[in-house]
């Protein structure tokens, strides 16, 4: 039985891609808490944001990630501030293995340029203040995500080096 695998980073990160092909060549099941919220909230991210403000979203999120704590077999993809609030690191690093997927600011904004769905926190900053918001947060959230048990490069992930990482560790 494994204890469940944390992804962690920034917005853009590749957390959910990542988790993913993690999960697949583990034979672990694959978990993103955002789409769990949605699915929990009946409403998207954006709109739980709109509507009861990121106070009641970072509640609802640390809800969802204490009853994944117990989870075996799972890759757990976690939103970009999930580290950040009440003591979600320590349940994260307590429960399970915790990998921080770091990207610089240039990468992040690049992939954030041509994601799918916008992100509710970069919505109303105008193109040319992206860059130094996205780097002002990471400095910022940084010593939360370096807490993690292993940080790797997201631009040049080897998902088979994490798969034998994460095969080491089990438990």
């Amino acid at each position: 039985m494994g204890k469940p695998v944390y992804l962690t980073g920034y917005m853009g990160s590749g957390k959910s891609t990542a988790g993913k092909k993690l999960a697949r060549q583990l034979d672990y099941d694959f978990v993103d808490t955002d789409e769990l919220i949605v699915t929990m909230a009946g409403k998207s991210v954006q709109a739980i944001f709109d509507t009861e403000g990121e106070d009641a979203f970072r509640l609802l999120e640390h809800s969802v990630l204490k009853s994944l704590a117990n989870r075996i077999n799972t890759v757990i993809s976690t939103g970009g501030g999930t580290p950040c609030f009440f003591n979600n690191m320590q349940i994260m690093k307590k429960s399970g293995i915790v990998i921080y997927l770091k990207m610089h600011p240039n990468s992040i904004l690049k992939r954030l340029k041509t994601a799918k769905n916008p992100r509710p926190l970069l919505r109303n900053i105008p193109e040319d203040q992206l860059l130094p918001f996205i780097t002002n947060q990471l400095s910022q959230r940084e010593r939360f995500y370096l807490n993690a048990h292993f940080t790797v490069k997201g631009e040049s992930l080897d998902i088979d080096e994490v798969v034998k990482t994460v095969k080491g560790l089990r438990s």
